[in-house]
């Protein structure tokens, strides 16, 4: 069971989609595949068609075999759940006093026999992240090609190899930047940064940003369920290439 987190250092670098994307595209090629949400926004499940009233979730039901959806994609999904301020403080406290709390829940559902488990973090640091790097073999570090995602990257990185130094088990961080315009020249300075400044993390695929991505979330799809043909799907296909080329 390979363990992926996908994390960022800040907001709106389109980390959910791409979170839900990549576990669409994993199960469609014949791989069985759990996405988890710990990001207490509790979006991922609107990536998979669960009913938006819905409170169900890990908060209330804790991470077992039962409190997992399906979803029309296959990809069997644990939203975060709603909750009330005072009962996200309660169970960030225990997140706390229990940091390895998600790491064992998933080695209790080994037997279900999980390819891939995709989980959702909330931007920044915070007791869902430690949990999830605690939990991965491998962090997706999302960011924008924007000032500010480069802005919180060098910060950011050092965060989670401080995280996961002890952690035999995990295999190391890459960059993948999100939301790339098809036109000008921001991005592809900032991609260039990066790459010089984070040699061998950077992965050799961009995201394009595209409005689609948001028109497959309003049919509550996946964009490469609903357009399977556009860029920034292709895009999202050569992203599963080189995870599935690159092994953590």
């Amino acid at each position: 069971m390979r363990v992926i987190s996908f994390v960022s250092g800040k907001g709106g670098v389109g980390k959910t989609s791409l979170t839900a994307n990549v576990a669409a595209s994993l199960q469609a090629r014949g791989h069985r595949v759990l996405a988890v949400d710990l990001d207490p926004q509790n979006s991922l499940r609107l990536q998979f068609a669960m009913e938006p009233g819905d409170p169900a979730g890990l908060i209330r039901e804790g991470m077992q075999q039962q409190a997992l959806f399906d979803s029309p994609q296959g990809v069997n999904f644990l939203p975060f759940g709603q909750a009330e301020p005072a009962d996200l403080q309660e169970f960030a406290h225990f997140l706390r006093k229990n940091p390895r709390w998600v790491a064992d829940s998933l080695a209790a559902l080994k037997p279900v026999g999980y390819d891939f488990v995709c989980i959702d973090t909330p931007p920044g640091s915070s007791p869902f992240l430690d949990q999830a790097l605690q939990a991965a073999n491998q962090a997706l570090i999302v960011v924008a090609p924007d000032a500010a995602s480069y802005a919180t990257l060098p910060q950011f990185r050092q965060l989670i190899a401080s995280a996961t130094q002890a952690r035999q088990d995990f295999n190391g961080m890459h960059i993948l930047i999100n939301r790339m315009p098809v036109s000008g020249i921001l991005g592809h300075q900032i991609r260039n940064a990066i790459a010089n400044e984070s040699p061998g993390e950077l992965i050799p695929v961009t995201i394009h940003r595209d409005p689609r991505v948001g028109q497959a979330l309003a049919h509550q799809e996946t964009v490469v369920q609903h357009a399977p043909g556009a860029m920034v799907s292709m895009d999202i296909q050569y992203l599963v290439d080189w995870l599935l080329e690159n092994p953590a």
